[in-house]
């Protein structure tokens, strides 16, 4: 019989083990063992922070309320076959870029002004992708400590986007260049690492980092001949590596996209 387990991300680590003791049909946490696999931690204005995480299995002698294990989309029955159950694709809302352009620039001209703050907001639609800047000498308030605020912003923005739409879409967000800027600093370190790399044939693991920075080392390895680079990890400790290139690695990332 297969592992009887789910993973589950919530607000809290108890809201994390309802869903999964529910999703298994468990009566209660008696009945299964709890690995907690990532603890909460706030954001700002209530998001961009990061959910917790559990993984919950059940324990061995342990039946659901059916006398059967259940996990989403599949279901094993007491004899070991396992039923699959399809869940209706939900239409697809095919998104206006103009119109979600528009709700983002209006949202974020309200959210400085809440702030008491002066700035411009400026957007366009590139290949269906919107680009928002904010600019403005006191908007640099709004970037925080390694953006931490900017990040925020953007999930705010987003999700905005998608309620006031119905559908999502691909938002790149600048405030006080600050994007800009980070991108042009990554892209200088990224070359400086090469060189050393390529002196000593050592390879280097950086910090975890959000999937806008690792993309910027990515291009910026790209183009320097003899340098590889590819992510590991799980979101949000997901870093980069980068190594000399031909190497055996070679073999095991052939198959992963360099922005993975």
């Amino acid at each position: 019989m297969p592992n009887k387990w789910v993973e589950v991300e919530a607000k809290t680590i108890d809201d994390a083990i309802k869903a999964g003791l529910n999703e298994l049909q468990l009566d209660d946490a008696t009945e299964a063992d709890i690995n907690v696999l990532r603890q909460p931690e706030g954001g700002v204005f209530g998001v961009g922070g990061t959910k917790a995480l559990v993984r919950i299995s059940v324990r061995n002698g342990y039946k659901n309320k059916q006398g059967r294990y259940q996990t989403k989309n599949r279901r094993y029955q007491k004899n070991g076959k396992e039923k699959r159950t399809r869940e209706p694709r939900k239409p697809k809302i095919e998104a206006d870029p103009k119109e979600q352009l528009d709700v983002s620039i209006n949202f974020l001209e309200g959210m400085i002004k809440s702030f008491g703050l002066e700035g411009v907001v400026k957007g366009n639609v590139e290949e269906e992708n919107l680009v928002v800047s904010v600019s403005g000498e006191q908007t640099e308030a709004l970037v925080g400590e390694k953006g931490s605020i900017i990040r925020a912003l953007h999930e705010l923005t987003r999700t905005v986007i998608q309620r006031k739409t119905g559908a999502g879409t691909r938002l790149r967000l600048d405030v006080a260049e600050y994007a800009t800027k980070r991108k042009e600093a990554l892209t200088i370190y990224a070359e400086r690492l090469a060189n050393q790399i390529l002196e000593d044939g050592q390879e280097v693991m950086l910090e975890p980092m959000n999937s806008v920075d690792r993309k910027t080392l990515h291009d910026a390895a790209a183009n320097i001949n003899g340098i590889r680079s590819y992510s590991e990890g799980r979101e949000p400790y997901r870093s980069c590596l980068l190594y000399t290139s031909p190497s055996p690695r070679d073999l095991s990332t052939s198959r992963m996209p360099s922005s993975a």
